[in-house]
This record gives C-alpha cells, structure tokens and sequence, in this order.
C-alpha cells in the first residue's frame, strides 16, 4: 500500500508542477505577454520577498504549524499577486513553496520524506499558481 500512495503522490506532485510550468508558459507565449508578465517594479519584488520570508520566519519561530503556516503564505501570494500582478504572484508561489519546504516539513531541507507533505505542497503550489493566476487577471478586465 506505501507504494501506491507514494507513486500517486508523486504523480500528482509531477500533474501540479506540469500545470504549473504549462500555465507560466502559455502566459509567456500569448499575445498578451507584455501585460501579465510584467515586473511591475523591482523594489515591490524585493519587498513582497523580505514580507514573505519575514511572514515564514516568524511563523517557524512561534511553531505555528504547517498547516496555518501554509494559509498565511497563500493569503500573501494572493494579495501580492493583486497589488503587484501575475509576475510577482508566481515569483511568490516559487518562493513560498521553497520557504515550506525548507522549513516546515521534515526533514530539514528541500528532502520531504512523507507523501502527505509531498501532496500537500503540491496542491499549495497549484492553488497558490492558480489563485496568482485568476488575481493578477483581474486588473486585466477592470475598465
């Protein structure tokens, strides 16, 4: 049975970094291209990752949990990707997933062992890519 769970895991852990690297790409290559992925500034880029590196680092050290940690990092990617576009909000997804596997699924480092926290930072990553995407479209339809 630990077989099968860890390959499913795996599986949909490869389905969200596939959807992941064909949502940035397809973006990348529309004829839209110029709007969604632009840096809107580089000091709000340099900005939103000191906040979600600050946001992580004080929820490490109050031992809040994967899980809450896990909800605040999202709440700050959806709000970065609204103030600063598509762009920054997958630079966020990037970062914030990196920051929850460095930090809050054992062992430390980028090895996760267990297959629940492999699933779970594979949905962070797809809700977090896809909620950047449908936040930072926003601006895009407002008159």
């Amino acid at each position: 049975m630990g077989g099968f769970t860890a390959g499913l895991v795996t599986g949909c852990l490869l389905g969200v970094c596939g959807t992941f690297l064909l949502l940035t790409l397809g973006t990348a290559f529309s004829s839209e291209r110029t709007r969604l992925f632009r840096v809107r500034s580089i000091p709000g880029t340099i900005l939103s990752t000191v906040v979600l590196l600050l946001l992580a680092a004080i929820c490490h050290r109050m031992n809040v949990g994967k899980d809450a940690s896990m909800l605040f990092l999202l709440l700050a990617v959806l709000c970065i990707s609204r103030v600063e576009g598509l762009m920054n909000g997958l630079i966020a997804t990037v970062i914030s997933s990196f920051t929850l596997a460095f930090w809050f699924f054992p062992p430390a480092g980028l090895a996760i062992r267990s297959s629940s926290d492999r699933l779970a930072l594979a949905l962070f990553l797809l809700i977090a890519t896809l909620g950047s995407r449908v936040v930072g479209r926003h601006e895009r339809s407002a008159p």
